[in-house]
């Protein structure tokens, strides 16, 4: 009798394949072999057998698709030369970082400070934030 891969050993092999670790090369191959941990059988299942179930095929896509991805979006990121490099880049980010929260800070308070008094004033809350009126500058026909 045949083994065949039932729905249950399908969606667990789609979400193996969808959880693949980044750092492991994901080919068929090492589909099917981490599949034979799966199906409990003695021997993996072909690549074309699993190719077959739809899901794992779209499961297979999609993770692909997001890896390479993923390898775009850091190969366009630059990178240091060296260790020390990078540690001097983490660092001058990290002050920039706690800089602008610094600025961030004060500038809430500026905007707490400005909505009590206005408050106090009189105005309320939802005419304090109206949008600003929209300022309609003359075309350059008019001055002529």
């Amino acid at each position: 009798m045949p083994k065949t891969i039932t729905v249950l050993h399908e969606k667990k092999i789609a979400q193996m394949i969808r959880h693949w670790p980044d750092g492991h090369a994901l080919d068929w191959n090492a589909i099917c072999i981490g599949a034979q941990d799966v199906l409990e059988w003695d021997k993996p299942p072909t690549r074309q057998a699993l190719d077959k179930k739809p899901s794992i095929k779209v499961a297979y896509k999609a993770r692909k698709e997001q890896i390479k991805a993923e390898h775009r979006k850091q190969s366009g990121m630059p990178k240091p030369r060296s260790t020390l490099e990078a540690m001097k880049r983490i660092s001058r980010l990290q002050e920039e970082n706690d800089l602008l929260r610094t600025e961030l800070s004060k500038m809430a308070e500026v905007a707490n400070r400005l909505i009590y008094n206005a408050t106090i004033a009189g105005l309320s809350r939802e005419r304090l934030m109206a949008p600003l009126p929209t300022i309609h500058e003359p075309s350059p026909r008019q001055y002529t």
